[in-house]
C-alpha cells in the first residue's frame, strides 16, 4: 500500500515538472501559442465572404437616349432642347442646328438598331476608328432634331457618309417635316452615284473618252459662264473647244473616237 502510494505521489510531481516547463516555454516567447480568432458578438459587424464581380464596363449600362442642344436663328450658342423632336419640329426655322449627346446607354430599340444597321461602319473622320454606336447614334437623332436633316436638302449631300447618314435618319423619324425633301435628294444622290459609276457624269477634269467615261452629248447640271471644255483626239489634237463657237446653251456631243474631254469651270456634266 505504500508503494503505491509513493507511485502516485511521484506521477503527480512529474506531471507537475512537466506543466511548469511548458508554461516557462510559453512565457520566454520560443514559440508563441496559436490563437483562434473569431467574431465579438457585440462589435455589430461581420466581415462576408468574397464575392466574384462583373468586371467594369463589360455589362450592359441600360436602354439608350439622347438629349439635344440646339442653336436658335438669333444666337450663335447651343442651348437644352427638349427631349421630344415634335416640340423641336414645332420650332420651326427658329432652329438652325441641334446636336444630340448620348446617356451611355448600349440596349437599342429595334428602329434604333434598324438605323445603326443602314449606318454602317463608316467613320466621322478618315484617320480616326468609327465612333461607339451611342455616339453615332445620338448625331444621326441630331440630324433628326434639324430642319432640312442639316445638310440634306441644302447644300444636298455630297458623300456616301452623308447618305447613310440620312438614310439611318429616315429609320428614325420617318414624319420629320422635311422627309419627303429629304427622300428626293437622296434619290438624286443615288442616281449620281450610279450616273457616276456608268461614265455618263463626271466633274471638271481631263477624261478618257470610252475608258473612263461614254461618248454622248452632254450638259453642265449647273451651267457657267467660265465654263471651258475642249476635245481631243487620241494623239492628243485639238478637235473643238467652247472657243470655237458661241452657245446659247452649253451643249456637247463627244464622239466615240475622241480620245480625251476637258472641263474647267464647268461643274458635273451629265449626259442629256
Amino acid at each position: 500500500m505504500k508503494k503505491l502510494m509513493r507511485s502516485s505521489a511521484l506521477a503527480l510531481t512529474v506531471l507537475f515538472l512537466l506543466s511548469g516547463c511548458a508554461l516557462v516555454d510559453q512565457m520566454s516567447g520560443d514559440e508563441a501559442p496559436e490563437v483562434e480568432t473569431t467574431s465579438s458578438a457585440t462589435s455589430g459587424t461581420t466581415t462576408a465572404a468574397p464575392t466574384e464581380t462583373e468586371p467594369a464596363g463589360t455589362g450592359d449600362t441600360g436602354a439608350f437616349a439622347v438629349t439635344y442642344s440646339c442653336r436658335m436663328a438669333d444666337t450663335r450658342n447651343f442651348a437644352e432642347a427638349p427631349s421630344d423632336l415634335s416640340e423641336i419640329w414645332a420650332l420651326g426655322d427658329d432652329v438652325t442646328r441641334c446636336t444630340g449627346k448620348s446617356n451611355g446607354g448600349t440596349t437599342y430599340s429595334e428602329t434604333e438598331q434598324k438605323a445603326l444597321d443602314a449606318l454602317g461602319q463608316a467613320a466621322t473622320d478618315d484617320d480616326k476608328e468609327a465612333a461607339p454606336d451611342d455616339v453615332r447614334l445620338a448625331d444621326v437623332y441630331a440630324l433628326c432634331a434639324t430642319p432640312g436633316f442639316y445638310f440634306a436638302i441644302s447644300p444636298g449631300i455630297s458623300t456616301d457618309e452623308q447618305a447613310s447618314q440620312l438614310e439611318s435618319a429616315l429609320i428614325l423619324c420617318p414624319e420629320h417635316p422635311d422627309a419627303d425633301a429629304a427622300r428626293t435628294s437622296l434619290n438624286t444622290y443615288d442616281a449620281n452615284v450610279t450616273a457616276g459609276n456608268d461614265g455618263t457624269r463626271f466633274n471638271d477634269g481631263v477624261w478618257q473618252v470610252g475608258e473612263e467615261i461614254k461618248p454622248g452629248t452632254y450638259k453642265p447640271e449647273s451651267p457657267s459662264d467660265n465654263c471651258r471644255w475642249f476635245r481631243y483626239d487620241d494623239k492628243g489634237d485639238w478637235i473643238e473647244s467652247s472657243y470655237d463657237k458661241v452657245q446659247t446653251e452649253i451643249v456637247v456631243t463627244i464622239a466615240a473616237t475622241d480620245g480625251t474631254f476637258e472641263s474647267r469651270n464647268c461643274g458635273y456634266w451629265r449626259a442629256s
